[in-house]
């Protein structure tokens, strides 16, 4: 009956044969909406043959509708019949049609909907076939018994039962019922949207103003009965998409019908939200056969997370909430990790930002050893176009440099820098002269001179001072500046570079005689790594210059000694990753390899006490000028009692306690003591390639050479300001430097044989004694682990590996018997 009605309004039966077995009233919306739709013009008539006529007595009724009086009638053994009407046969109004069709009132309940078929919710009783909301949806039950005073226990199908409210019942169709019977015709019926549409035309086109109507209501118009079947069809249909639609919920089980208006501007809406759901769906599939493709077929994530027009950009918008999420805490914010977990529950895969990291991975839009580290901190990595173009500029057409008539020509000394075998920055490099039979020797530390060619807030001044440094990972090296200029021009790799070169007459008890800050020229006679100049100094025919260079470092590093200088010598992890970048890499294509460097080599010491004594004598200069600078200090340490000091330890478990102890650095425009140099003053000065500071150093000293007044930062609060933005931009790129050599330190551990050994010192115990540092003898390696037993400083462990979880920034080694090899 119900697709009978549904061909009919839908006019796609016209002659065609329908059958239906409805009582008359329900069967006169069916004829009545045929008439309508099967009718062309006044006059015109259809007939029904195939529709089951009374059997006994003829029908014949009347309808308003779509602004048309039309007459049904149905005799014994024929078929209905129905024809327009002029207005002057009619016999009773739209009104009094309404009422006689339906059997109601145009706002009240049918007349039979009580019947003894249908109870109000309030008066269900164990036995009552219920409908209630669960979950949101519409469900059919069986009272089974009592949950209380508020609430049922439900028998839904089968013997599964559940907790219903009271106050959640919608609809009581009383016992004798078959509740599965009733639930599978309702699943018909909300399946055939023409039949709640057909209902909202008919009492839309008869109704005499604004009505509020209840499930029984429809049903009696659809389906010319209200049983509890009907009745419940009737109410899953009003409730139903479809349903809302037309209908406007009004009360608990009142409705009202919508204006055409409505359900247009509805429609409409509708249809737009099941465009961006379709759209939605084709999205996460696109997502998941992205994360099930080999690695090597996986789409391009330009085109998976591609900026789309007709869905507002969604697609870019979850990756960037993705990417955030990915981060873990701190890095996303509530609506990132609301649309996140969204998308990640789409995919079925958990809510988390482990999830969120390995859809990322798997989608191929990350690599397997994505560095988070420059995502969290947001380092720098490529230069702008405009970067490079600016340095192809300067390479073409050489700015003129300000210093020319003063630079002194030093190229007929003898200069040696000395740096790590991989260094492209040439920074500094050295010359030595031995004076007079008094054990004084003169040094001069020739430092490269970029701002000869950067001039100040210009477009790569203004870069460098963003990225504030040279950030050296394991896997790759990201300069400050386009490496055309840091290991080009700016660089001491010429036959003749511009410099600025300080000169220091050291007296053999290691203090400052004389010195002189100019710039210059120099050329450079030979570069040096220090494990050449560690074997050079060991030699018995060792360069001379080598030597007296050594000597002079020796020199003022026993003169800070005197003047309170802390010493800290512990090892140092070297990593070197092939095959991956400071973004990543692929699992396959890359190796990791770790070593330690010696902190105590004779050549790093050299060097590390050469550049203190340019920021000694920088920063003395700038104190005794008052010239503003970017200084920097640090506070006397927090010593321990000697006591405490005493049940520490020699060596590197003292070196842990002392590097414990010592205060955090400090920076402004103002010289300050720093008690870890035993300075006054101190300023670095020394690698301008890949420090900003040292740019803004070398700003101020070499105008206040050329006589400039004002300097190019006049005032100490100016520069404090710049100097700490400077700061802050170091501090994140520190840490994500830090951050992303843990993270290979961790995959190398990971990628050792499960038999492989470690020997490492317990230096500090942590926390009740059950956690412990360590430091691995052989690599450098720094670690927290947990002890199965108490732990002593100072005592050797051997330590194997269990787990690692890179990304998540996690190691675990356990104390285990030693065995006769150990892992290097």
């Amino acid at each position: 009956a119900a697709a009978a009605v549904a061909r009919c309004a839908r006019g796609r039966g016209r002659g065609r044969a329908v059958r239906a077995s409805m009582p008359p009233r329900g069967r006169l919306a069916g004829v009545a909406r045929a008439c309508a739709n099967g009718a062309t013009a006044l006059g015109t008539s259809m007939s029904w043959m195939a529709m089951t006529p009374p059997s006994t007595t003829t029908t014949t009724t009347t309808a308003v509708f779509r602004g048309r009086w039309w007459r049904a009638s149905a005799r014994p053994g024929l078929g209905w019949n129905a024809s327009s009407m002029s207005s002057s046969s009619m016999s009773m109004s739209s009104g009094t049609f309404a009422a006689s069709a339906r059997g109601t009132t145009t706002r009240g309940r049918a007349a039979s909907a009580s019947g003894g078929r249908t109870r109000a919710p309030e008066d269900a009783v164990v036995g009552d076939v219920i409908a209630y909301s669960r979950k949101g949806e519409t469900r059919l039950g069986t009272i089974d018994k009592a949950d209380g005073k508020t609430g049922w226990i439900v028998r839904e199908g089968g013997e599964q039962t559940v907790k219903v409210a009271k106050k959640t019942v919608e609809a009581n169709y009383g016992a004798g019922v078959v509740a599965r019977d009733m639930e599978a015709f309702a699943n018909k019926c909300v399946e055939d949207d023409s039949l709640i549409s057909s209902a909202w035309e008919l009492i839309h086109e008869l109704a005499s103003g604004d009505e509020i109507i209840d499930a029984l209501y429809v049903s009696d118009v659809v389906f010319g009965d209200v049983d509890a079947e009907r009745a419940y069809a009737a109410h899953r249909m009003l409730n139903s998409p479809t349903g809302g639609l037309y209908f406007k919920t009004k009360a608990k089980g009142q409705y009202e019908p919508r204006t055409a208006e409505q359900i247009e501007a509805l429609t409409r809406k509708a249809q737009a939200e099941a465009r961006v759901e379709m759209l939605e769906h084709a999205f996460v599939d696109e997502i998941k056969a992205a994360v099930a493709a080999p690695r090597g077929d996986k789409p391009d994530p330009a085109t998976l997370w591609r900026h789309d027009d007709e869905d507002n950009g969604a697609r870019v918008r979850r990756f960037e909430a993705l990417q955030a999420y990915a981060l873990g805490d701190k890095f996303y914010s509530p609506g990132e990790k609301a649309m996140a977990d969204d998308l990640l529950t789409k995919l079925g895969f958990s809510r988390s930002p482990e999830s969120a990291l390995k859809t990322l991975i798997a989608t191929g839009a990350w690599s397997a050893h994505e560095n988070l580290a420059i995502r969290r901190y947001n380092v720098p990595i490529e230069f702008p176009e405009h970067a490079h173009e600016a340095t192809q500029a300067l390479l073409a057409n050489a700015p003129p440099d300000p210093d020319a008539s003063t630079r002194l020509d030093l190229t007929h000394l003898k200069v040696y820098a000395i740096d790590d075998a991989g260094t492209v920055e040439v920074d500094d490099g050295l010359s030595v002269q031995a004076l007079g039979d008094d054990g004084v020797i003169r040094v001069w530390v020739h430092i490269a001179d970029p701002t000869r060619w950067i001039e100040r807030d210009s477009a790569l001044d203004h870069i460098a001072r963003r990225r504030a440094t040279t950030v050296y990972y394991p896997s790759e090296m990201v300069p400050m500046f386009p490496l055309a200029l840091a290991s080009g021009p700016m660089s001491l790799g010429g036959d003749k570079c511009e410099a600025m070169t300080v000169r220091a007459d050291i007296a053999r008890e290691g203090c400052v005689l004389d010195f002189e800050i100019m710039p210059s020229y120099v050329k450079l006679d030979r570069r040096w790594t220090y494990d050449d100049v560690d074997a050079e100094l060991k030699s018995a025919t060792c360069d001379a210059d080598l030597r007296l260079l050594y000597a002079a470092a020796r020199a003022r590093d026993e003169r800070r000694a005197d003047d309170g200088a802390v010493t800290i010598l512990l090892p140092e992890v070297y990593l070197d990753v092939k095959g991956a970048t400071a973004h990543g890499g692929e699992d396959e294509d890359i190796t990791v390899n770790m070593s330690m460097l010696d902190s105590e080599a004779p050549a790093r010491m050299l060097v590390s006490e050469m550049m203190v004594l340019v920021g000694d004598v920088v920063g003395g200069y700038g104190a005794r000028e008052g010239i503003p600078l970017p200084y920097r200090g640090q506070n006397e340490p927090r010593l321990m009692s000697d006591d405490e000091w005493d049940r520490i330890p020699e060596g590197i478990c003292q070196d842990i306690a002392m590097r414990m102890s010592m205060s955090s650095s400090t920076s402004g425009a103002t010289p300050r003591p720093h008690s870890g140099l035993g300075l006054q003053a101190y300023v670095q000065f020394t690698s301008p390639i890949r420090r900003y500071a040292d740019i803004l150093a070398h700003y101020q000293i070499k105008a206040h050479l050329r006589g400039e007044r004002p300097l190019p930062f006049a005032d100490a609060e100016t520069l404090e300001r710049m100097t700490e933005d400077v700061g802050a931009s170091v501090g994140a790129a520190i840490k994500s430097q830090r951050e992303t050599t843990k993270y290979w330190s961790h995959v190398y551990f990971s990628r050792q044989p499960a038999d492989a050994r470690w020997r490492a010192t317990l230096v500090k115990l942590i926390r009740g004694d059950d956690l412990a540092l360590v430091i691995f003898e052989d690599l450098g390696f720094e670690t927290v682990i947990k002890l199965d037993r108490a732990g002593v400083l100072g005592e050797t462990l051997t330590l194997r590996f269990v787990d690692a979880d890179p990304h998540a920034g996690f190691v675990n080694f356990a104390r285990c018997e030693p065995t006769p090899t150990t892992a290097a």
